[in-house]
């Protein structure tokens, strides 16, 4: 049963990765939806874009678990059982049965019962001994190390659930010298409006961005540096692979735009007419709009701007002379097409369009769910458990000093976990070095 029911969660975990899944990608699932909407729409309605919370995946997982409470409910009481430490496990070890290493060592006539029983006790064996007879074990709780991995599965559910039921998603803008107290309302609607959590409240964050610098040498994007101030003045600097975390949120930076201060203006009284910081995504060859005044303003963006061919372009992506080309539209008609640089203005149809200030703005992936630290302690439990399990795994002697044509003769039967072979070597390594160190050679 467990293994039919790993396999098909292995086939279930297959589709995840194949298909993009809604919660885990969202921007790749939108673009796909965009590109392919009716082979999307199928996998909607066959819930295989959001496979690992479909009732399938569920019920799968509901009957994994009952499977394994009843494995765990019959284990636990044969894990106890071998955990016990009696004399009832003393026994002759040339008639127990279930030991697979056997052997007879010659002992010098000064070693007594007594040294070789301290000597097992000096290599980790705790020991009983009875009527002439010992039973040696090391390692006797190593059985507890797969009722731990098991275990470990209840605190993986138990994350997983406490994930699933705390997530919030959502996509933040904020440009230099924002100020971000964890209003709802400043969560984007595009491409994707927050995901709220069931239980629990979004991010509780309140934070001022101070400065967004990109980096970049040629053509080459290097890095993007990102210094935020909390509400204690305490700085932050966040990098593409160093996420700000507060409140059990991480807010990972996504994207870099542009947000120049535009004033729109009559061209002969220098009357201000509308105004805005307008962030726009022109990076990276993109064209964004924006309207203002009853125009349309279709834009594109060369951070270092030059001619070729008599062609805008740019020398390398460093923003050494930022300019924005852009179209005017008004009613959808072309009006003209200008250059606009930092802290230039353009005049068309008896207006001007300024340009006061040139700041960044970066999107912010910020999620937030209270299983991580649950989940990432059962993972290290069930790893923990599988390394004590398989490196600190049982031995059990059975053995006996006895008199055999006048000499004395130590009889001992062995047996380990998992590795057979290699038990009989250590075995018979730990035998002869027992008995050379009292000037004696196993036989």
């Amino acid at each position: 049963m467990t293994i039919w029911l790993i396999g098909l969660l292995s086939l279930i975990f297959a589709f995840g990765l194949w298909i993009p899944q809604k919660r885990l990608l969202r921007e790749l699932y939108f673009q796909w939806k965009a590109h392919s909407p009716a082979l999307v729409s199928f996998l909607d309605a066959l819930q295989l874009t959001d496979i690992y919370t479909s009732p399938i995946t569920l019920t799968v997982w509901l009957l994994f678990f009952v499977n394994l409470t009843l494995v765990m409910w019959q284990r636990i009481p044969l894990i106890k059982k071998r955990i016990q430490f009696s004399e009832a496990k003393i026994a002759d070890p040339e008639t127990v049965p279930g030991y697979s290493f056997r052997a007879r060592y010659r002992l010098p006539q000064e070693m007594s019962s007594a040294m070789i029983l301290a000597l097992l006790r000096k290599r980790g064996f705790t020991i009983f001994e009875r009527d002439g007879l010992f039973y040696g074990i090391k390692n006797r709780f190593s059985p507890v190390a797969f009722g731990l991995f098991h275990l470990s599965f209840y605190l993986i559910l138990i994350g997983g659930i406490v994930s699933v039921y705390t997530e919030f998603y959502g996509y933040l803008e904020l440009m230099e010298g924002d100020t971000f107290q964890g209003e709802l309302d400043r969560y984007n609607v595009v491409p994707d409006p927050p995901s709220l959590p069931k239980f629990g409240s979004p991010p509780q964050v309140s934070f001022t961005v101070k400065k967004i610098v990109p980096l970049v040498s040629g053509f080459t994007e290097t890095g993007l540096k990102v210094t935020l101030a909390d509400s204690r003045g305490k700085e932050h600097v966040l990098d593409i692979n160093k996420p700000y975390i507060a409140d059990s949120a991480t807010f990972v930076l996504k994207n870099l735009g542009m947000a120049p201060l535009l004033v729109l203006s009559d061209a002969a009284s220098g009357k201000e007419i509308d105004g805005a910081y307008v962030r726009l995504d022109c990076l990276k060859g993109r064209v964004d709009h924006f309207d203002m005044g009853g125009y349309r303003f279709l834009v594109k963006f060369y951070p270092d701007f030059t001619r070729v061919d008599g062609k805008p372009a740019t020398r390398t992506l460093e923003f050494n002379n930022p300019t924005f080309l852009i179209q005017i539209e008004k009613d959808k008609k072309l009006i003209g097409e200008m250059l606009l640089p930092k802290g230039g203005a353009i005049d068309f149809d008896g207006k001007r369009l300024a340009m006061r200030q040139m700041p960044f703005w970066v999107r912010f992936v910020v999620m937030k769910e209270h299983g991580i630290p649950i989940l990432y302690t059962g993972f290290f439990i069930a790893s923990l458990a599988v390394v004590w399990r398989f490196i600190w795994y049982r031995r059990e002697i059975v053995g006996k000093v006895c008199d055999e044509g006048g000499e004395r003769t130590l009889v001992v039967a062995a047996r380990s976990e998992f590795y057979k072979t290699l038990a009989e070597d250590e075995f018979t390594k730990l035998f002869t070095k027992l008995i050379a160190q009292r000037g004696s050679k196993g036989i």
